[in-house]
Parts: C-alpha cells; structure tokens; sequence
C-alpha cells in the first residue's frame, strides 16, 4: 500500500519518495534497538510489534550535498545560552553520551538481520570506519534499502536525536553527516542516503512534517563530513531520520545498504 506522493521531492526526483506497506516483511523480526550511549555489537533487542504508519512527512528542502573538509573539535562543546553561544554534539552508533548534561540518542527501528525473499541482507554492524572523535569509536549501522527509490518502509529507519533546550531553545543550526569508509555497496551504498530533520522530538507514529531534508552520495567520497544548510530551531531539540529509500540497480548495488554512522549537530543561540 503506498501514501499520498509527495511534492517536495518533486524538483528533485521523477518520482516522489513516499512511504512503503507499512507491515514490514514477512517472516522477518522486527526488532528496535537504542543507542544512548554505545552501539550492543551483540545486537541485544526489544521487539517492537507493529509500529504503525509513520509521517507523511514533505520535505520543505531536499537536495544532494557534497562532502566537505573533516570537522575538528570537541563532541559536546556547550557554551551558556546568549545570544550567538553555541553547542555541538555528535550522536550515533558507539558514541558516547554528551557531557554537561546534554541528550543525544541513536536508534534503529525495523532492526532485522534475516534475509529477505529476494536473497538480500538484513541489517548489519561494522566496528570501524566510522568516525572516532568526539567520544565515538567508529562503529555504525547498515541499513538494508528497499529496492526503490521512489519509496521506504514507514517501519524501518535509523534516528538521531540532539536535546540542548537546557542551554536555549532558538538557535540556527546545522547537521554534518559522516561518510564512513567501507568500498561494499553492501555496506556503505546509499547512493544516495535519504535524511530528514525536526525541530522537535520525533515520535512513532508522528505526523509532524519535516524542517527540510537532504540526500548524501554515500558511493562517492568516504571518510569525511557531510554538512546541511542551516535552519531554524525554536524548541532546542532535533531529530534526523534516515530512511530506507534506494533502488539496488546493477550488479555492485543489488545488495546495496545505506550506512548509519555519526551525525554532529551544531547550533548557535539566536
């Protein structure tokens, strides 16, 4: 069953991107994991049942950003909220909680690592190629993608969340993505990778619309940051969703994933 289309996508891709059968696939566990700290390499988790709908959500910005220079500095730097301090912190697979009380999370939804009926992979861990500052080690997700790139399964998706409304709430923020290094399609692919972000916390089942999202090429340059425009945050929360959109299109791309690595989100109050 797929939802309405979306005209966000519209001066970017042929096709709109748009939620998949909710359901899942058959025969697979879908299980939740959360990473509030660091990533269980021994894949302990939570059954998560039927997750329902998610948004159908329309991006205000979505467009293809190219890698930058590798950024520097402390994980969670966090500077008294007048107007014009900032704060940064990075959140992922194996990265450590913030300090100065600050919240980031990661979590996987959908997680399943069964093989599908076509013969392609569920999803999997890498322990290094990722990034290793900022209290992180380097380990990440790959999410396996659904064969489409007009469409994702509304269960299954990879969730960054950044907190720092203990500081300020109006900030001008911006999102950097890492590219982990890996020449598997199967394990870095996501050509592209398909982000979206909230300024507000973001719940199953939400029908909240996005702030914007972006594409990264994760196919082509690895090993560096990949930064967002800037927008406007009034709660002193984010969210980035990466979903599962992806068409698996000749022989180096049939098993093709996208990964789930680290994303630091840098925001100066306003």
């Amino acid at each position: 069953m797929i939802d309405e289309e979306w005209r966000g996508f519209a001066s970017a891709f042929a096709e709109a991107v748009r939620p998949d059968d909710p359901r899942g696939r058959s025969g697979r566990r879908m299980l939740t994991i959360g990473f509030a700290a660091v990533l269980v390499m021994a894949l302990g988790a939570l059954v998560s049942g039927a997750l329902g709908w998610g948004p159908a959500a329309k991006p205000s910005d979505v467009r293809a950003i190219t890698p930058a220079a590798g950024v520097t500095g402390a994980g969670g730097l966090v500077i008294p909220g007048a107007p014009g301090s900032t704060w940064t912190a990075v959140a992922g697979p194996t990265c450590a909680t913030s300090p100065s009380g600050s919240t980031t999370t990661f979590t996987a939804y959908g997680y399943s690592t069964g093989a599908g009926a076509d013969g392609t992979t569920g999803w999997s861990t890498s322990g290094s190629g990722g990034y290793t500052g900022g209290g992180c080690s380097g380990g990440f997700l790959s999410l396996p993608v659904s064969g489409r790139a007009t469409a994702y399964d509304s269960n299954r998706f990879a969730l960054w969340t950044f907190d720092f409304s203990a500081k300020f709430t109006s900030a001008s923020c911006r999102l950097s993505t890492y590219v982990p290094v890996n020449a598997s399609r199967s394990v870095v692919g996501g050509d592209p990778a398909y982000y979206y972000f909230y300024g507000a916390d973001y719940a199953l089942g939400s029908k909240a619309a996005p702030l914007g999202g972006y594409l990264v090429h994760q196919a082509g340059p690895q090993g560096r940051w990949v930064t967002n425009h800037a927008f406007d945050v009034t709660t002193g929360k984010v969210t980035l969703k990466m979903v599962d959109a992806g068409a698996r299109k000749g022989p180096a791309a049939v098993n093709a994933h996208a990964a789930a690595a680290q994303v630091r989100l840098t925001c100066r109050a306003t």
